[in-house]
């Protein structure tokens, strides 16, 4: 996706609980290096494109009644999480 003039790779996670970590603290180290070794084709095809890049997580985890959001997830959106 883009967001002004930065093409942005989004991680998006789904943990039924938080009860281990949740889902944002299931973006380890070792899955931040697959992400950035799949969006590395993309960047070499389109080096062309005069804009920034990120990666950002996404994560969507059930919430307690009194955190509740939308369909009874919280949403949790880092933006710029790794490099």
């Amino acid at each position: 996706m883009t967001d002004s003039n930065t093409l942005v790779f989004a991680e998006v996670r789904y943990c039924c609980s938080e009860h281990f970590g949740g889902a944002l603290n299931s973006v380890t180290s070792i899955k931040q290096k697959k992400i950035r070794l799949t969006a590395a084709p993309y960047l070499q095809a389109h080096q062309q494109l005069q804009c920034g890049r990120r990666f950002d997580v996404i994560g969507l985890t059930h919430a307690p009644r009194d955190r509740v959001h939308a369909a009874g997830l919280r949403f949790d959106w880092i933006k710029n999480a790794f490099y």
